[in-house]
């Protein structure tokens, strides 16, 4: 005989049910997601920037919590590197193969995945994606869409406090979306280097010009690092810190040469920082080999929600719970040029995390991007002073009469069909051993490696 539930059992077991739910509804943490923009990994302390004083609260949040030294992007342009991080997908996969390009529109973004578990998500600063039915954020007040304003550009902070403490029964997902270090360089206080003393990276040429909007790039550093301590206070103000994830990430890199448009590690390697709650707050610096498009599955993963297969990403939990130590055997790169953003100039890479070898698709063409030296191929720029043109054409100067800045403007204009660097030895990738004998082997594993990436990601290169 069964005997079914009476009343006050029936009471009983849905307070229960309710109560479960409710708890874990709680129980999903909020995700807070601060985003820089081009600027280059190096270039943070806790990253072994040599210039000091540039990023405070980054640095406090790594020794806290989880720093990823080899964390990369595909391709070092603002929309494929947003696309990626917001699509779980790599480009060719989420369609936004070159910048100013977009997502195929049958693609499902962070907003449609969190949104499908609960969470409210949204966004507010630069944006740089379309279509928007792909990304259906709720856009947030408080910060600049507009990553080429001149000077300190206004932010308010009054928009992004009423999303994150809108509604307590409810996780938030939200990605606030600086502009710094975005050219033109001017924005920030750079009283805190000399400018003698400033420490340039070993792929930038010595010039006056060069020190200068370098350490104005510093001072914006500096003025992102600001925005995540506000982001950090804001969470404390509001009793949010112990069920937020917090995570900084810097974009693609530097805005400079050899960094964005490349794919050198000057613009594909970046920072990422994660402060967990707990039972995730672990302190870390793990060199697992991992992606933007890693991030997506992450979230979904940290919210309860099951990882979709299709996704080129893969959950960090492992990793940040440290149950695994390594994550990927590869990372890999692309750069297109469709002729807009520069000449015709298509590459491919891969790194295995010591070695790094790129493939240069088309290297009978000048490599050329339009706001750095597109006067060597004809393309009159509207913008009379464009910070990193003046830097570059500093360069070419000095390779008038100096034999290294030469060899600089020459290996940025002309690049062989290979290039291999020893990561470890020569992180700043100056030395090619692509052509010696004993690294034969190693440049056709990795080049094999990459046309298996190509097929897998539908990728055909280019046809010649």
């Amino acid at each position: 005989m069964i005997n079914y539930p009476n009343g006050f059992q029936w009471t009983a077991l849905f307070c229960f049910l309710f109560h479960f739910l409710s708890y874990t509804q709680e129980q999903k943490p909020n995700f807070l997601i601060v985003l820089g923009d081009d600027i280059s990994a190096s270039n943070i302390g806790c990253y072994g920037s040599l210039n000091l004083n540039t990023t405070p609260n980054i640095d406090k949040l790594a020794k806290e919590g989880i720093r990823f030294t080899n964390m990369y992007v595909t391709e070092a342009m603002c929309a494929p590197t947003r696309a990626e991080l917001f699509t779980g997908l790599m480009p060719y996969k989420n369609g936004c193969t070159v910048n100013h390009g977009a997502t195929k529109k049958d693609v499902l973004s962070v907003v449609q995945h969190l949104e499908n578990l609960g969470y409210r998500v949204g966004l507010t600063g630069k944006r740089h994606f379309k279509p928007s039915s792909v990304y259906p954020f709720e856009f947030v007040d408080g910060f600049t869409k507009n990553c080429v304003l001149n000077g300190k550009v206004a932010e308010e902070w009054s928009g992004v406090e009423e999303f994150i403490a809108r509604d307590p029964n409810q996780p938030f997902c939200l990605f606030i979306c600086s502009v710094n270090a975005h050219s033109p360089w001017d924005a920030g206080d750079t009283s805190s280097w000399d400018i003698d003393d400033v420490v340039l990276p070993k792929n930038l040429v010595d010039t006056k010009e060069t020190r200068h909007y370098f350490r104005e790039y510093l001072a914006e550093i500096r003025l992102f690092d600001e925005q995540v301590g506000n982001a950090r206070n804001l969470l404390k103000k509001k009793n949010l810190e112990n069920n937020t994830v917090f995570i900084v990430l810097d974009e693609n890199g530097a805005g400079m040469p050899f960094g964005k448009w490349s794919t050198y590690d000057f613009g594909v390697r970046s920072a990422c920082v994660m402060k967990w709650p707990e039972p995730n707050n672990h302190k870390l610096v793990t060199p697992a080999i991992s992606k933007y498009c890693d991030i997506l599955p992450t979230l979904i993963d940290a919210a309860g929600g099951k990882v979709p297969t299709n996704l080129d990403g893969k959950s960090l939990m492992p990793i940040i719970t440290k149950k695994n130590s390594k994550h990927r055997n590869h990372a890999f790169f692309l750069y297109n040029s469709n002729g807009h953003e520069g000449t015709k100039y298509h590459t491919r890479a891969v790194t295995d995390g010591k070695y790094k070898l790129i493939w240069t698709l088309t290297p009978e063409n000048i490599y050329g991007v339009r706001t750095i030296n597109g006067f060597d191929y004809g393309h009159v720029d509207k913008i009379e002073d464009r910070h990193v043109r003046k830097m570059y054409l500093s360069w070419v100067a000095k390779a008038g009469y100096d034999k290294e800045a030469s060899g600089f403007v020459k290996r940025f204009k002309y690049r062989s069909e290979f290039q291999l660097f020893d990561l470890d030895e020569d992180p700043a990738e100056l030395y090619n051993l692509a052509a010696e004998p004993r690294f034969e082997q190693k440049v056709l594993e990795l080049k094999s490696a990459i046309e298996n990436w190509m097929k897998q990601q539908g990728d055909s290169g280019v046809k010649k």
